[in-house]
């Protein structure tokens, strides 16, 4: 039932944005570029928020530029602090400088937001966040238009908040659990890209197949990336 939902949730969406955990968790951010690719497949409108992208993981998309990223990008000063007459900005190959006259009041760095604006999303999906608000209060600041958009979480941590409306917590991995959402969502959707950012999240996960976290399952679903075109040698140069 729970995954039914998620698949109608993921299907009626048109703006999604992914936010996976970036601290500690690689195969948050390798399962989350597999959701990226296999949403991008379905015509979705796709954010993937990583502030800090590793760079032992950039092999895993074409380029930085590939991934969409909110690109609105506000500053902010209250008319209460300072009035502002005219704006002016001039740019070089060096910087863009923005110039800005005070009419009145005075204006410190403390008073200036910076922040995103862009649409609404239909749904956040969140990969790896324990605690939507604790480990994303910063982040959030700069990204106020994802608050209270309806959150798929999904997880493999008993010590998860259960803060999304549906949340996909239980003791596989992360990528185990997004393979088989994806094979639900559009199993024709796992190209050669999305099979190696996920055979990436196993190898992570399990320290190259090294670990007592291996099972039988997780070879199995190996083995079928590595049909889907997932090259385990080119992952291994990288990651392990």
């Amino acid at each position: 039932m729970e995954l039914q939902e998620t698949i109608k949730l993921i299907n009626e969406a048109k703006n999604i944005c992914l936010i996976p955990e970036e601290v500690s968790s690689p195969e948050a951010i390798t399962s989350a570029l597999a959701l990226f690719y296999t949403l991008k497949e379905l015509n979705k409108n796709v954010n993937l928020i990583v502030e800090n992208f590793p760079e032992n993981l950039k092999f895993l998309t074409p380029s930085l530029d590939f991934i969409s990223y909110p690109k609105n990008f506000v500053i902010s000063i209250p008319n209460k602090i300072a009035g502002v007459s005219q704006i002016y900005y001039e740019k070089n190959d060096d910087a863009l400088k923005i110039h800005l006259t005070i009419e009145n009041g005075s204006v410190k760095k403390d008073d200036i937001s910076f922040y995103f604006s862009e649409t609404k999303p239909d749904l956040i999906i969140t990969l790896g966040i324990k605690d939507y608000q604790s480990q994303l209060q910063n982040r959030l600041n700069s990204f106020g238009f994802l608050l209270d958009s309806p959150i798929l979480n999904i997880d493999n941590s008993q010590d998860n908040r259960n803060f999304g409306k549906i949340n996909l917590i239980n003791s596989l991995s992360i990528t185990e659990t997004v393979l088989d959402l994806i094979k639900k969502i559009n199993q024709d959707s796992i190209k050669k890209e999305t099979a190696t950012c996920l055979l990436a999240g196993l190898m992570a996960y399990t320290n190259n197949f090294k670990n007592p976290s291996v099972t039988a399952d997780i070879f199995e679903a190996a083995g079928y990336l590595m049909k889907k075109g997932a090259n385990m040698q080119e992952i291994s140069k990288n990651i392990v």
